[in-house]
C-alpha cells in the first residue's frame, strides 16, 4: 500500500510534467491555424454550381467580414483515391481568437441571413453536401 503522501507526490509530479509539456507544445507568439476537414457527401442531390455558390456566399458574407480572421482558404480534394475531403483553413492571431471567431461568425451569419427561415434554407441547402463526419485541428505558426 502506498501512503496518501506518496500518491499525492505522484499526482503532483504528473501535473508538473503535463504542464511543462503543455508549455512546450504551445509557445508564446505566432498565429494560430484552425483546420476543419469535412467529408463531402457524394449523393446526386445538388450540383457543383450550387455548392460553389453556397461556399462563395458564406465566404463573402461571413469569413471575409470577420475582422478576427487574418486569412482563410477552402480546399477540396482534387485527385486521388478519395475525393471527399473539404478543408477549411482559418488563420487568427491567438488562442482567444480561435474561440471568438465562432461567436463573430454566428453574428455575421445572422446578419447575412436575417430570418430564421433564411438561415434554415441556407443550412439545408449546404448541409446536403456533407456527411457530418469531420475533424478539427489547431496549429500554431512558428516564426
Amino acid at each position: 500500500m502506498y501512503s496518501l503522501c506518496y500518491k499525492f507526490s505522484l499526482v503532483l509530479l504528473f501535473v508538473l510534467l503535463f504542464a511543462g509539456t503543455m508549455a512546450i507544445a504551445q509557445p508564446a507568439g505566432g498565429n494560430v491555424i484552425v483546420i476543419n476537414n469535412a467529408e463531402l457527401s457524394l449523393t446526386n442531390e445538388g450540383s457543383i454550381a450550387e455548392f460553389d455558390s453556397l461556399n462563395s456566399l458564406y465566404n463573402k458574407n461571413v469569413l471575409a467580414k470577420n475582422e478576427l480572421i487574418i486569412s482563410y482558404k477552402t480546399y477540396s480534394h482534387w485527385y486521388g483515391h478519395n475525393n471527399r475531403d473539404f478543408i477549411t483553413m482559418v488563420e487568427v492571431k491567438s488562442w482567444e481568437d480561435v474561440i471568438a471567431i465562432n461567436q463573430r461568425n454566428t453574428e455575421l451569419f445572422e446578419e447575412a441571413w436575417a430570418t430564421e427561415a433564411e438561415r434554415k434554407a441556407f443550412n439545408d441547402a449546404n448541409n446536403k453536401y456533407f456527411t457530418g463526419k469531420h475533424s478539427d485541428e489547431i496549429y500554431q505558426v512558428w516564426d
